[in-house]
């Protein structure tokens, strides 16, 4: 089984261009199940034996040990996509992960920074420095375009086209979407640029990557997760502090404006419409406005 489950680990990887976090999710909950196979069926069972009959007492086991809701749904989307991949693939004659059920979860809506505090930690930013016209440049770039920490993390220097008004960005599965960039973004970048080249040459040292450190080096995800973290902790009133919750801000405030939930979609680089439409439970206002216009009585 370990070298089936590297099989598809690599299938995952190359042929489906998974995120290397999804991947070592993956690899984790395959393990776990092997380790649990090869005590209950024998170190040297076969996958063709493997049936829903073996698998189910591994997932009370989970529910046993008290796994959260979502890190169990987690364990079983794993265990369906394997042996669907086996299935598939002709090296087992059934596929065992179809008559597996994951736990209905309730939905949690979103967190987001409101509008006026939002506008509040943009003004914050004095731009006077390399370090602070690098917050400012990610901090607008977060919030202006909704692009994940991922991507960020990977941008070039050259990404940046301020003469076109776009940028590029490599999203999940390692797919390119072309993003609008606002004058404030132009301008953010045009200063960090500046700071960023007399950085380097301090340094003595040259980087492809737009966000670095003051001695020239790239900055890491964690990096950029404390810098946007210790802002927000100081600026905004919300629990969490991620940069994730800027990606939250951008759709949520714009659904709030009016904006077509395609568009937001596209900008989003969101593969399904369901997992844009969790936003739509946040945009409240929008929906009283639409109310009040439109209904006889709703003034």
């Amino acid at each position: 089984m370990k070298e089936l489950i590297q099989e598809f680990l690599d299938y995952i990887s190359k042929e489906k261009n998974y995120s290397q976090n999804t991947v070592i999710s993956y690899r984790t909950d395959l393990t776990d199940l092997c380790r649990h196979l090869e005590k209950t069926m024998g170190e040297k069972f076969s996958i063709k034996d493997v049936t829903r009959n073996e698998i189910r007492p591994y997932l009370r086991e989970l529910i046993m040990n008290k796994l959260s809701k979502k890190t169990y749904n987690r364990r079983v989307a794993s265990i369906k996509s394997f042996f669907k991949y086996l299935f598939v693939t002709e090296q087992v004659e059934k596929d065992v992960g179809s008559a597996i059920n994951s736990i209905r979860t309730e939905t949690r809506l979103p967190e987001f920074v409101g509008k006026d505090q939002m506008i509040d930690i943009m003004e914050h930013f004095t731009e006077t420095d390399f370090a602070t016209s690098r917050e400012s440049l990610m901090f607008e770039l977060f919030y202006g375009t909704g692009i994940r920490l991922s991507e960020l993390y990977d941008m070039k220097l050259n990404d940046i086209n301020p003469d076109r008004d776009v940028f590029s960005v490599i999203g999940k599965g390692s797919k390119q979407r072309i993003l609008p960039i606002s004058a404030h973004i132009k301008r953010k970048y045009k200063l960090y640029a500046e700071e960023r080249k007399t950085a380097l040459m301090e340094a003595g040292k040259e980087s492809e990557f737009l966000f670095i450190s003051l001695t020239g080096t790239h900055l890491s995800k964690r990096q950029i997760q404390r810098i946007i973290g210790e802002k927000l902790n100081l600026l905004a009133t919300v629990h969490k502090t991620s940069p994730h919750i800027l990606r939250h801000t951008f759709a949520t405030h714009m659904l709030d404006k009016g904006a077509d939930i395609m568009s937001v979609k596209e900008l989003l680089g969101h593969e399904s419409l369901s997992t844009t439409q969790v936003y739509t439970h946040v945009s409240l206002e929008r929906l009283k406005k639409i109310y009040k216009q439109a209904h006889p009585k709703g003034k």
